[in-house]
């Protein structure tokens, strides 16, 4: 505002001095075209003179013709004019006095030296001038001599200023015209009456009309410079008056300026006639359009509105006039095309009982909105966890039944028949990939719990390749290229084995033609912080995990939403939209970094950094059970699920174990109680009927605080840490179990 008043009264003066600058050059005009008109109107008044005198010579010269010609006396200054061709030129009177014709030219002549003796500076001269002179005073100056020529062509008197004897002079010349009485003394020289024959030049004094001109040009002068105060002193003060009212309507006018130009909300004023009379310049911050805009366009404030809510607007407005009008909410799209929410109030404009329109107020609720719609995902989500939470462990009670089963089958099916054990190995391997889904919805549901420990990348991808084959069709190609040189990293195994899943899945679902999925591993030190669309990678020491596809690629538009959950490029019936999340969280648990360049028809990469690790830990590997013999070990097996109580009885008893089972928390202390002596180990399920894993755990190690537990469970690992119960490595075992793996555990605690 300050700035605008500072520009307001920079334009005033602006104004001012434009005035003042016009004003000022118009006085200027003014005298000087008086000035001019001044020295014009001295000019023509001596040139009148001129005129008149040489009219009166032109009268005295036709009164000396008319009378026959003037006769004056013989002296010494008037001798006989041997010019004048004439019988009577010399007469003696009768007094015997010789007199002499005086001619015109002879008579003005002795008239102008008698004047110019008695006045010197104002003494007219007089001069008779003739082309064919027969008197050399009449011959003419160069002056003279042009102006004869052009009388003869036809042109009239001409006048100059010059000097004579250093004064100032107006001089003209006119062409003598020959007449009848001027016969008697010309007519011997070719003379007819009409020709011109010469011309009287005559010279008027200039200075005492210069004097004055001088005069009159100071009255000018000092008239123009009384008229521009007269008009200077009005122009200022009508300013200063100005700035007075103008400063008074600003005083009247900053409240409200403050209230409307400053206001955060999107308010605007349309009148009676549905015109829109004013709008705050908040409106380019809400909508991206300018006042400008929308004054250009009067169906701007309707036509930005959102397809899908015109119709709710208009409704909305069916009784322009109404008192009260429902809040309502409903989306624009700005001038760059982006979906914003307004929430909209307005009302109507009462003045002295006169309606003049509704005034309005839309707030930018799109920030609220986006907030809401987290919310529900995030609703959405910790239900989605708690449902997964409880398909999972029913889900991988049947899982890891199917996978006991297989390899109980397996075992008892003959080396030699590789049909069955090729069958055999694809039922375990549907029970890996079923284990994979329980453990995305359980990662994603829930916070995830990490396991990590130093390994490394070519020995997972190797242990999962049969499984990664299987997720392929045919017409794709498996590829892997794995450096020997890997060094190890920090990391959970199974979470390893779902990024590698998930990324393959996502690649195979890009390439429905068939095409190329590449497996790379490569070393990498990175010298400087590398900047990548979704993360600065801090300089050290990384393997990189690149999974390759030759597929559709990803539009630019979707890379910066990829990893939101529930987001997918995929049709409605493909995939959830949580499989590139959770690997996005699986990575970010492991300090790990993600990059992706992918080209639209010409495939996507992945680009994973992990940290090298820089231990001394020796390199875990999966335990291998050497299926020694049990001693006549008894362990009690506690599950709610049969064909798990089942297959483990089987299973264990192959191996040699005597087994005492379970189906509920009850039964289990029950048993415990009969023939805790016996018991040397326990495999307690976690999630029980009537006394949960918990609670028998409890129970069994009041009485025998050294007994070995080992907890099964088709939930994460997590569980175990909100129940306090043991939840190492060594304890616990994850559902569909692995068979080996159980075994080594087992010997593991027995020893």
């Amino acid at each position: 505002m300050i700035f605008g008043n500072f520009e307001k009264r920079i334009w005033d003066q602006r104004y001012l001095f434009a005035l003042l600058a016009t004003w000022t050059l118009l006085v200027i005009l003014s005298a000087i075209w008086n000035l001019h008109e001044n020295y014009r109107d001295t000019n023509e008044k001596a040139v009148v003179e001129a005129r008149t005198i040489f009219q009166h010579n032109l009268a005295y010269r036709r009164w000396n013709s008319m009378h026959g010609g003037v006769y004056a006396k013989v002296t010494d200054i008037n001798p006989p004019n041997p010019y004048i061709v004439n019988t009577d030129r010399d007469i003696t009177g009768v007094n015997g006095t010789k007199l002499t014709m005086i001619n015109p030219f002879q008579m003005t002549q002795q008239a102008y030296y008698l004047l110019s003796m008695q006045s010197p500076e104002l003494a007219v001269f007089n001069r008779t001038v003739s082309l064919d002179p027969l008197n050399p005073l009449n011959e003419p100056d160069q002056w003279e001599r042009e102006a004869l020529y052009g009388f003869e062509d036809g042109r009239g008197e001409l006048n100059e200023i010059t000097s004579i004897a250093g004064f100032p002079y107006m001089r003209l010349i006119s062409p003598y015209i020959t007449e009848e009485r001027c016969m008697g003394c010309h007519e011997h020289q070719g003379y007819e009456i009409g020709d011109i024959r010469g011309g009287m030049s005559i010279a008027v004094p200039m200075r005492p009309y210069l004097e004055l001109a001088t005069q009159a040009s100071q009255i000018i002068v000092i008239s123009h410079i009384l008229l521009w105060l007269l008009g200077t002193v009005p122009i200022i003060m009508f300013f200063a008056g100005l700035k007075k009212f103008r400063a008074a309507i600003l005083e009247n006018e900053e409240k409200f300026r403050i209230v409307s130009e400053f206001a955060y909300n999107f308010e605007y004023w349309v009148n009676q006639d549905k015109e829109l009379t004013f709008i705050s310049p908040s409106c380019k911050r809400v909508t991206g359009y300018s006042r400008q805009d929308f004054n250009k366009n009067p169906k701007l404030m309707f036509d930005m509105i959102h397809s899908d809510d015109r119709g709710m607007f208009k409704n909305h407005l069916l009784d322009f006039e109404e008192e009260t009008h429902e809040d309502m909410e409903y989306r624009i799209i700005t001038k760059d095309g982006t979906i914003k929410w307004l929430s909209h109030i307005c009302s109507p404009i009462y003045v002295d009982g006169n309606f003049l329109g509704r005034r309005g107020s839309n707030r930018d609720i799109t920030e609220h909105k986006k907030l809401e719609e987290e919310l529900i995902q995030a609703k959405k989500v910790e239900c989605l966890g708690h449902f997964a939470g409880g398909v999972a462990h029913d889900f991988n009670n049947v899982l890891a039944s199917i996978s006991s089963l297989a390899q109980l089958i397996k075992e008892q099916a003959a080396k030699d028949d590789e049909t069955t054990n090729e069958y055999i190995d694809y039922i375990s391997i549907a029970a890996k990939l079923g284990k994979n889904l329980t453990s995305n919805m359980l990662l994603f549901g829930r916070k995830p719990t990490t396991n990590p420990q130093e390994t490394k990348l070519k020995p997972i991808i190797n242990n999962i390749e049969n499984i990664l084959q299987v997720l392929l069709p045919g017409e794709i190609n498996f590829k892997k290229s794995l450096t020997s040189k890997g060094k190890p990293i920090l990391a959970d195994h199974h979470q390893i084995e779902q990024i590698l899943i998930n990324l393959a899945t996502n690649g195979r679902d890009a390439m429905p033609q068939g095409g190329d999925l590449t497996f790379t591993t490569t070393t990498l030190t990175l010298p400087r912080t590398e900047q990548t669309r979704y993360n600065d990678i801090p300089a050290g020491d990384y393997m990189v995990l690149a999974v390759s596809d030759t597929g559709s690629g990803i539009k630019e538009e979707d890379l910066d939403n990829i990893f939101e959950p529930f987001y997918s490029t995929k049709a409605d019936n493909k995939g959830t939209g949580l499989g590139l999340s959770i690997v996005h969280n699986i990575i970010k648990e492991h300090n790990g970094f993600i990059d992706i360049d992918s080209t639209i028809n010409q495939g996507t990469t992945f680009r994973i950094f992990f940290p090298v690790h820089q231990g001394n830990d020796k390199i875990t590997e999966e335990p291998i059970s050497q299926s020694r013999p049990s001693l006549n070990k008894t362990i009690m097996v506690v599950d709610d699920d049969w064909l798990i109580r089942k297959s483990l009885l089987i299973y264990l008893q192959n191996k040699g174990y005597n087994v005492i089972i379970a189906a509920d928390g009850e039964k289990a202390v029950n048993l415990f109680d009969q023939h805790q002596n016996a018991i040397d180990m326990v495999i307690l399920d976690v999630m029980l009927p009537k006394k949960d894993g918990q609670e028998v755990y409890a129970a069994l190690t009041r009485e025998k605080p050294d007994l070995p537990v080992l907890f099964i469970s088709g939930s994460t690992r997590e569980v175990l840490a909100d129940k306090n119960i043991p939840n190492d490595e060594a304890t616990f075992l994850a559902k569909p179990l692995n068979m080996e793996s159980l075994i080594a555990k087992i010997e593991t605690l027995l020893a």
